[in-house]
């Protein structure tokens, strides 16, 4: 029994507290004892209230039970184990172990996936073939370098609400985490709220095993959740020193500009070719926990247990899948082009300039278009370019932007700059200017040369320019102006 269960207990002792499942059960507390002397309300003639020693007296307990719907018939049935018509408990229709006792524990379920079940179109082995350089890359953080698939756990919760705070507890808490020849998975279930410091005990001491946590937008709220839940059980917070991968900010990077929705169940069925059966919707589960309190009914939980089951071993398909996908070297390792160029972004946000100009000159080889994809493309190429002080190719990128789009003005300031101060051109670079913007006054007339920033940087540049040309230009006191001559 843990320090946090004795003390538990002893406060419940001293206060003659009863407990949930005691309430819910139906067990009443001691009636008083006829042998303790009569009160001073019994003896002036009133009715004296029930002691019971404790917080709840039998009358106030029994007139929760109703407000409950916890007396009648269906309370009488008992919970499962005790009435054979009653409603099935958890034990009965899950297929798992209660880890503890009645009074400190809590229910888990425990399946091992062999490394061939299929997550759509992706073995849940592909997890096992992560390698830390693409994980690293997706997740634009240098520390995931040394992602080690076998210590690592992947992380989901299902809870009473979004809303956080003290009041959102997760009632149901799944991690899974590779072995040799399979993929483990353990979902540890509060049958009640009291099973929450017992299942946050347990989970404290697995999670001290792993070096990273897979979560699908688990920065945001499953694991501060978890961590706030842990301080008020004065339990250490888990993966304080654990590196954490965010699936949900990887797989925005690389899908969200063709896909739009990055929703788990939605990157299943377009990325994994995965379409779940007999699912049960998200929003519908606390419903159904808090339901399940109420009248002990476990059936309705079996998908509940399936809906999160699949959300873990769909996020260990999913990172593998990436992995692969980014590693890929014969042939192109996205079939989309907007995927191919989410792709390049990704690079350059890494800062891997050579790879941006290696992906960026295959993508524009092939995309011959003039659409905002091969625009970005030239952008990015122009960039790297310039990263790597590479000044041929930045010009003839710039060069080649202000030809297929003479209305981009970051395309024109840039290729401005480059003739200004490398080719000390600045009438080449004015014209540059003017260009562009006479293009967006003939496509967007003349209110479209106003409101937008870029413009306006655009012909504080020309001015400037003309400025400088006049200057280098005018003739000096003393020798011939033609203009006067003529």
């Amino acid at each position: 029994m843990s320090d946090n269960k004795k003390e538990v207990d002893s406060l419940a002792a001293r206060f003659g507290m009863i407990s949930a499942k005691e309430l819910l059960s139906g067990e009443r507390a001691p009636a008083p004892d006829p042998e303790k002397p009569a009160t001073p309300s019994s003896v002036s003639g009133e009715e004296a209230p029930e002691k019971t020693g404790g917080v709840l007296s039998p009358g106030m307990a029994g007139q929760l039970r109703a407000r409950l719907g916890l007396e009648g018939d269906y309370a009488e049935q008992g919970r499962a184990g005790g009435d054979s018509d009653g409603p099935p408990e958890i034990e009965a229709v899950i297929p798992g172990q209660v880890v503890g006792d009645d009074g400190y524990g809590f229910f888990l379920y425990r399946r091992a996936f062999p490394l061939d079940h299929l997550v759509g179109a992706v073995p849940v082995g592909a997890g096992l073939a992560c390698d830390g350089a693409q994980i690293a890359l997706s997740a634009c953080d240098t520390r995931l370098r040394t992602f080690d698939p076998l210590k690592t756990c992947y992380v989901d919760t299902e809870t009473t609400g979004l809303a956080g705070g003290a009041g959102t507890v997760a009632f149901l808490v799944g991690l899974g985490y590779f072995r040799e020849d399979a993929f483990i998975l353990e979902q540890c279930f509060m049958r009640d709220y009291d099973d929450e410091g017992a299942m946050l005990e347990y989970l404290a001491e697995r999670f001290a095993e792993f070096d990273c946590v897979v979560s699908y937008n688990g920065k945001s709220f499953d694991l501060p959740l978890l961590r706030a839940r842990c301080v008020q059980h004065r339990l250490p917070a888990p993966f304080k020193e654990a590196a954490h991968y965010d699936l949900v900010h990887a797989v925005r990077r690389v899908w969200k500009q063709r896909l739009s929705d990055c929703s788990l169940n939605n990157i299943e069925r377009l990325v994994l070719a995965f379409h779940r059966e007999g699912d049960v919707p998200g929003f519908l589960i606390p419903g159904i926990w808090l339901d399940y309190l109420v009248y002990r009914d476990a059936r309705p939980l079996e998908g509940v247990f399936y809906h999160h089951a699949m959300d873990i071993v769909s996020l260990a398909a999913l990172a593998g899948h990436l992995s692969q996908r980014l590693a890929a070297t014969d042939g192109p390792a996205f079939h989309h082009a907007e995927d191919q160029l989410s792709l390049i972004r990704l690079y350059y946000k890494n800062k891997e300039y050579a790879s941006v100009m290696e992906h960026t000159r295959a993508f524009l080889e092939v995309s011959q278009v003039t659409d905002d994809l091969r625009r970005e493309c030239l952008h990015l190429l122009g960039k790297a370019a310039k990263k790597l002080n590479r000044f041929d190719d930045m010009y003839e990128t710039w060069k080649q932007l202000h030809e297929e789009y003479p209305e981009d003005c970051e395309g024109a300031a840039e290729l401005a700059k480059f003739l200004e101060h490398q080719f000390r051109n600045p009438r080449g670079a004015a014209e540059i200017c003017r260009e562009t913007l006479q293009a967006i006054e003939a496509s967007k007339g003349l209110p479209g040369l106003s409101g937008d920033f870029r413009i306006s940087a655009l012909r504080g540049r020309l001015k400037r320019l003309e400025a400088k040309i006049d200057r280098r230009f005018k003739p000096k006191r003393g020798e011939e102006d033609e203009f006067f001559d003529a």
